[in-house]
């Protein structure tokens, strides 16, 4: 028993051994996986710290996500982004941390990434930031997508880099566009790389593509000598650029024209051309005017050059800077070089070189000078001449100079002195004439007057008596004859009246004349100006009408009383005068020169108007003048005596000198003294006068005879027949009175 027990006892003995050593084995391996679990989870540490190190080293924010977007991992790029610590981010989601308005589109955009197994891409703005979104799937062991990695960078500063590269982009690119110089990039071969607008429209094409497209050759054609492109190329070689290379280039339409070109070599790194680029800007007008300039330069020279007048050129200091060859010529020198340099009084006669000074300086001065005067000159050879001068002030070489003209007026001196001599004789015999006529025309007045009374005295004696009819007959060649005598005296001194308003009138404009050439002496004694003014006074004596009689004149109302006054005068004529017009056309005028005016064109135009013929009167306002228009259907003026019409005495046959008619009767016609009056009217008060006139096309010449009335006419059956033949139409315009608010009254 006690050996069965013994070895029992042996028997769990060595049990016991086998398990402990089995036990102590154990334990040994659990020992090394201990040390390997700890070793792993150091290296695990060790990876999680190096990943962690990893993400957090980038400024770019780095999370991974499930699918329904909570947080598992963060770096701390994406704690600062959502403005906490990576600890209380992880576990959150995502969509609660961004705005509602983006929620749903990341979203999207997360379950986009989930659904194509491919990354995604984004870019999204918040909070005034660009922020760009990759979305990574991540898988299991099984393959499945159970999150997504995202990874967000902060792109703000690109996008303004983007903003502004693009901004500058298109400022250079409306430049280049709107440029008024044409740009351009070309090859070296001769094709266009690109061209802006302006280069374009330079060379006459619509547009740059049409220009790209079209040429093909830029040597042969756009310019005018292709070799010239090549010399150009060769010059970039040699000085690496050209500027303002002036050249001849060709159109679309083929015109020429001329550019300025400045170019330039693009080199790669070797230094070896690869194109050219540059401007080009079209000086076709500049060279034009140019080319004007040179020409009106070359003119001008050419002109004065061979100027019959001395043209000089004088500085300030009184020294001739440039004759021409007419200057030198004229006071006889042989080279411009013997004036130039030297004073002007050189060719001033000593008695007038302290005049010609005195004038000089005041010009200099802005003092009054005379426009235009006259000096004695002097020759090299002591000749004098005589000179008509006009200067004025000008620059030359940017130094104000006197630009002066100079006439040799002595053949013309010597031929008015000539003249003046004949006028002083023909002036004197006018004179006597005048006298003469005058004292005839006085003479014959009082006994003709007495004549004609002791004519009709008798004739009223023969009518009571038995005196035969030889007696009654010759007193009536009598009557008729000292009546002609008489009407003859009267016109006499009609046209000594006339005579002596005309040269009233001329003495006036001579006076006027004087006082202006006194005016440029200035400093003229008050005494002179009296003693003019009294001159001026006692010549006004002889002239009609006067300023101080002016009135304002209705003239329609005006018109149409001469008019009445007119008809009543020839009543015995078989004559249509109508009138046409309104009231309110006012001028200012001394009513009897307005009358004399009316009065005297109607008597015209019925005397020249044959019996069944229309006059035709009409008053009007334009453009600030009052009109009288009449308008006769009589015999017309032929053209050759039309520029005489106005000058007085005229007639256009002999026999009018005698004519017997009485005024207004058709062909008594007058010798013009009406419209001579009118002429000097005109030019005295400021009215003007003109006439229009067509002769009649079946008496066209002064030879041929008008009946005087149209039923005896051979070609004129109405007075409208009479009207389309010929006829004249005279015209006065006066200045139209103006309201105090600038209309007519």
């Amino acid at each position: 028993m006690t050996s069965r027990h013994e070895r029992e006892n042996k028997k769990t003995e060595n049990e016991l051994l086998r398990e402990l050593k089995t036990l102590r084995k154990k334990a040994s391996t659990l020992e090394v996986c201990e040390i390997e679990r700890d070793e792993i989870q150091s290296e695990l540490k060790k990876n999680e710290d190096d990943v962690n190190a990893l993400l957090n080293a980038t400024p770019e924010i780095v999370f991974l996500m499930d699918k329904d977007g909570v947080i598992l991992a963060a770096n701390e790029s994406a704690a600062r982004a959502y403005h906490t610590t990576v600890k209380e981010l992880l576990g959150t989601c995502v969509y609660d941390r961004i705005p509602p308005e983006l929620n749903l589109f990341a979203k999207t955009k997360a379950s986009e990434a989930v659904d194509s197994t491919d990354p995604v891409r984004f870019e999204m703005e918040w909070k005034g930031r660009f922020l760009d979104h990759s979305l990574y799937i991540v898988r299991d062991e099984k393959q499945q997508v159970t999150k997504v990695a995202v990874y967000v960078r902060d792109i703000t500063r690109r996008k303004q880099m983007e903003a502004e590269l693009q901004q500058a982009e298109e400022k250079y690119r409306k430049i280049y566009e709107n440029a008024t110089e044409g740009i351009y990039q070309s090859t070296l071969d001769g094709r266009f790389i690109s061209v802006n607008p302006s280069f374009a429209r330079t060379h006459g094409f619509d547009s740059p593509e049409e220009c790209l497209r079209s040429v093909t050759d830029i040597g042969k054609q756009l310019w005018e000598n292709p070799k010239d492109r090549l010399d150009m190329i060769e010059l970039l070689k040699k000085q690496g650029s050209v500027e303002n290379l002036e050249t001849r280039m060709r159109r679309k339409d083929g015109s020429l024209h001329w550019v300025s070109i400045n170019a330039r070599p693009v080199l790669d790194a070797q230094g070896n051309m690869l194109y050219l680029e540059g401007t080009m800007r079209d000086i076709t007008r500049r060279k034009e005017a140019t080319e004007a300039l040179a020409e009106s330069e070359e003119r001008y020279r050419t002109a004065i050059e061979h100027s019959n007048d001395g043209v000089a050129i004088v500085a300030k200091n009184g020294r001739h800077q440039y004759v021409n060859r007419r200057f030198v010529e004229m006071f006889g020198y042989t080279a411009p070089d013997e004036i130039i340099g030297k004073r002007v009084t050189i060719v001033v006669h000593p008695d007038d070189r302290e005049r010609v000074s005195t004038i000089n300086q005041r010009r200099w001065t802005g003092g009054p000078t005379p426009s235009r005067y006259e000096f004695t000159g002097i020759t090299k050879d002591g000749r004098p001449i005589f000179i008509e001068v006009s200067a004025t002030r000008t620059t030359y070489r940017n130094e104000p100079v006197m630009l002066v003209y100079l006439r040799d007026v002595t053949e013309r001196k010597l031929a008015e002195k000539a003249l003046l001599r004949s006028r002083e004789e023909l002036e004197q015999l006018n004179r006597v004439k005048t006298k003469a006529v005058n004292h005839i025309s006085h003479e014959l007045k009082t006994p003709l007057a007495v004549i004609m009374g002791n004519i009709r005295v008798l004739k009223r004696k023969t009518e009571t008596s038995s005196a035969g009819t030889d007696l009654k007959g010759i007193l009536e060649a009598l009557e008729r004859n000292t009546e002609r005598l008489l009407r003859m005296q009267r016109e006499t001194d009609e046209i000594f009246k006339v005579s002596q308003e005309m040269e009233t009138s001329v003495l006036s404009d001579e006076m006027e004349f004087l006082r202006e050439r006194l005016d440029q002496f200035g400093n003229v004694p008050p005494e002179v100006w009296s003693h003019w003014s009294a001159l001026k006074e006692w010549l006004s004596q002889y002239r009609s009408g006067s300023t101080e009689g002016f009135q304002t004149i209705d003239l329609y109302p005006f018109v149409r009383i001469a008019v009445e006054n007119a008809k009543q005068r020839a009543a015995h004529r078989k004559l249509e005068i109508h009138v046409e017009g309104n009231d309110g056309i006012t001028i200012r005028m001394d009513p009897r020169v307005v009358g004399e005016v009316v009065e005297g064109l109607l008597k015209n135009a019925i005397e020249n108007t044959p019996d069944g013929g229309a006059i035709g009167v009409k008053v009007e306002e334009s453009e600030n003048r009052a009109w009288i228009h009449v308008q006769d259907s009589g015999v017309g003026i032929t053209e050759e005596n039309q520029r005489y019409i106005f000058d007085g005495l005229f007639h256009t046959e002999e026999t009018e000198l005698y004519a017997s008619k009485n005024p207004y009767d058709f062909g008594a016609g007058g010798k013009g003294l009406d419209l001579l009056r009118m002429k000097l009217y005109a030019r005295r008060f400021g009215f003007e006068i003109s006439m229009k006139s067509q002769r009649c096309r079946y008496i066209p010449t002064d030879k041929d005879v008008c009946p005087g009335n149209i039923s005896l006419c051979e070609h004129c059956k109405t007075s409208q027949d009479c009207l389309n033949s010929g006829g004249s139409t005279f015209s006065v315009s006066f200045l139209a009175d103006v309201k105090q608010d600038g209309g007519s009254r």
